[in-house]
């Protein structure tokens, strides 16, 4: 059963990659059409191969939008996430799985505020040969904290709710007794987990 599990989380691993057209880097980050959010970290990572010669590699990173629809370059909008793209190959950035060595890079981008939600390109720019690998993600409006209810103070007795209400009980009141479904289903996950 482990074994199964890790075949697949090797697989798991192996497809998440992108390949540059060129073959000369892998791109495990951002994930193909993933979920980022405004004012959160966007992941730019991207492995050289060690048998791969990177001294022509100049790498450019930008954040593109995607216009649905429309394909002129005056609705698309370039955010530069990286000019030049570090590939150096130094031990700092070293890594192996089994016998294959390569070298990760990563660039941590801030989505900054201005960025509008919807959907966008991550664009892998190998300036010397000119080819892109652009990648597509989702950018997701940052959540807002909602205030319901009235302000309590902070003083209270441990265990007791200082809100009118709960967002767990309908009308306000709880039920601090368990109910005998609750019961049932916490002793079937206790007996699946012991079988496992």
């Amino acid at each position: 059963m482990k074994f199964i599990i890790y075949i697949f989380a090797v697989i798991s691993a192996v497809t998440a990659q992108l390949t540059a057209p060129t073959r000369n880097y892998n791109v495990t980050s951002p994930v193909s059409n993933g979920p980022y959010v405004v004012g959160q970290i966007l992941p730019c990572t991207y492995r050289l191969f060690s048998d791969v010669d990177s001294l022509a590699l100049v790498l450019q990173i930008d954040l593109e939008s995607s216009s649905v629809g429309t394909a002129t370059a005056a609705n698309t909008t370039t955010m530069p996430i990286a000019i030049s793209a570090d590939v150096s190959k130094t031990d700092a950035f070293v890594k192996r799985e089994g016998n294959l060595t390569y070298y990760e890079h990563s660039i941590n981008f801030s989505i900054p505020s201005s960025v509008k939600p919807g959907n966008y390109h991550v664009v892998f720019l190998d300036k010397s040969t000119n080819t892109k690998l652009p990648i597509p993600i989702e950018i997701r409006p940052a959540a807002v904290p909602t205030l319901t209810g009235t302000r309590t103070s902070s003083t209270g007795t441990p265990g007791q709710s200082q809100s009118p209400g709960s967002i767990f009980a309908q009308g306000g009141s709880s039920s601090n007794s368990p109910t005998a479904a609750t019961l049932l289903s916490l002793i079937g996950v206790a007996f699946i987990a012991f079988l496992l």
